[in-house]
């Protein structure tokens, strides 16, 4: 996707919200630097453990901006959140430098014209101190093999399974249709959809597997629909436990412009049946990092 038609999605986003999209884009335009990347609706997970949202968010200088309307006010708590939400979140707490200038819309005119001047002063600062460049998916791919690890907490997604096992394993593929495959010794790549609850019932994403995924990505709780193959699962799981296999696993999700992406959650190993679900196999995350082979 080019520059134009990403901006055009990222504050289309907010053309339901009236004092928001005129905030956002006031913002925006007086910024002036097409090398600055915008994300709109950008979760970020506070280090105890509570998610904000970000109306605005520039991930090159860890900047957020909150636009606090009165209906926001009053319903920010009850707002539930997505799994797609939690997955896609940025780690403040592994951001050292990160910083949330508010706004309030329910301010006059002059004031709210006054601040967006203040916060647009704040980020050309910390902009003018920092070598800003707007990278392609391509580029981020190949800076990515730079590094010695990827962590859970880098804000780091890819589109394609293809580019997760070319770019972290150094494997040379033009294509995977498998989300679970082996990739060298006793490692394995797997790449699950998800499951959400509804009203108290468990919701399948993909071929009837149910893969809960812990708030704080802690562990997976893997079951089915099919009872026949969940008192398989159970039987066999210890063939599994014994070979000492560990998944690296990328989450699938969708961001905050509806594309499904993967982010890594970390490495997981099996436990045995789950302790709060016997219909269960729970997977405990053993790292948060996994080296970028070369």
């Amino acid at each position: 996707m080019n520059k134009r038609d990403y901006l055009v999605k990222t504050f289309s986003r907010t053309k339901r919200k009236d004092y928001e999209n005129y905030i956002l884009t006031a913002v925006w335009h007086k910024l002036d630097n097409m090398n600055l990347k915008p994300v709109s609706q950008q979760y970020v997970k506070r280090p105890n453990g509570t998610h904000a949202l970000m109306d605005l968010y520039f991930p090159q200088l860890h900047i957020g901006i909150e636009v606090d309307e009165a209906y926001h006010q009053d319903n920010q708590t009850g707002d539930k959140l997505r799994m797609d939400d939690i997955i896609s979140a940025v780690n403040e707490e592994s951001i050292k430098d990160f910083q949330c200038f508010r706004i309030d819309a329910t301010k006059s005119l002059e004031e709210i014209n006054e601040r967006i001047n203040e916060v647009v002063v704040g980020i050309k600062d910390k902009a003018s101190k920092t070598t800003l460049k707007w990278q392609t998916y391509e580029e981020e791919l190949q800076h990515l093999k730079l590094k010695k690890y990827l962590t859970i907490y880098d804000d780091v997604s890819f589109m394609d399974i293809k580019d997760i096992a070319n770019t972290v394993f150094e494997k040379n593929s033009k294509r995977y249709q498998r989300s679970y495959f082996r990739l060298k010794d006793k490692i394995w790549l797997w790449c699950p959809k998800l499951s959400i609850t509804i009203n108290g019932d468990a919701k399948s994403a993909a071929g009837g597997w149910l893969n809960f995924l812990a708030e704080d990505w802690s562990y997976i709780d893997e079951s089915h629909q099919d009872e026949a193959i969940v008192e398989e699962r159970k039987e066999n799981y210890i063939e599994e436990v014994n070979f000492g296999r560990e998944r690296a696993v990328f989450a699938k999700y969708k961001d905050n412009l509806g594309f499904n992406r993967y982010r890594f959650v970390g490495i997981f190993k099996i436990l045995g049946i789950s302790p709060d679900n016997e219909n269960c196999i729970r997977y405990l995350r053993i790292a948060d990092r996994v080296e970028i082979v070369r």
